[in-house]
């Protein structure tokens, strides 16, 4: 049951934001953690206290840098955005997405997480997702911060039902056959009744364990 799982969600929430001293939420502007960011807002009481953490690659689709800004402006969070723009010349983006990845959203997720001293770092990864994050646990500590997964036992499904449950605005870019959002050269729309990921570049979703292993989502 849906209600369940969202209780469960807001435990997790609640019991990590009791004992974080520098707690941190990723936005990428997705389903999932527009999700999060809504859990974390109904457990602050209205509000989300804590820092939203945005990984500018400045290659993603205009649609979704309109609607982040767009929820910064109803929700009232502080909003922080990272980059690493320029690592990778403009005409080699996407062509080794490993790499690319790694410098355009791992190394400024890195960067923001010694800045900012983040003890406790909230993403909103599901296990039925990508095989590469079904073992995840909810709490998951890593070499310099611990990573809190609340969104872990919800699937697609769940989600949409959710944003459906609370009337929650969501990117225009779902309602044009996108299912999972990325950088704009390496996503693509989905067809009918194709997996979650499939408009994702396929060498990066081998990769994903690997990436995964860098510090990655």
């Amino acid at each position: 049951m849906l209600t369940e799982k969202i209780e469960r969600s807001k435990e997790i929430i609640a019991a990590a934001l009791e004992q974080a001293k520098g707690a941190m939420v990723t936005f990428s502007g997705g389903k999932d953690s527009l999700v999060l960011l809504h859990l974390i807002r109904t457990v602050q009481g209205g509000k989300i206290a804590l820092p939203v953490l945005n990984i500018d690659t400045g290659v993603k689709f205009p649609e979704i840098y309109r609607f982040i800004d767009k929820m910064q402006r109803l929700w009232g969070f502080n909003l922080v955005r990272e980059n690493n723009i320029g690592a990778i010349p403009p005409e080699e983006i996407g062509r080794d997405q490993v790499q690319c990845c790694y410098r355009l959203k791992t190394v400024p997720l890195k960067r923001a997480l010694e800045k900012y001293r983040v003890s406790h770092l909230f993403t909103a990864i599901r296990r039925d997702e990508h095989p590469a994050r079904a073992g995840e646990d909810y709490i998951s500590p890593r070499e310099d911060h611990i990573r809190v997964q609340p969104l872990l036992h919800f699937t697609r499904e769940d989600i949409w039902a959710y944003i459906r449950l609370h009337h929650l605005p969501y990117c225009s870019l779902y309602d044009r056959g996108y299912v999972s959002l990325g950088c704009r050269p390496c996503t693509s729309p989905a067809g009918p009744g194709e997996a979650e990921r499939s408009g994702r570049a396929p060498a990066k979703e081998i990769a994903m364990p690997d990436l995964r292993q860098l510090g990655y989502f």
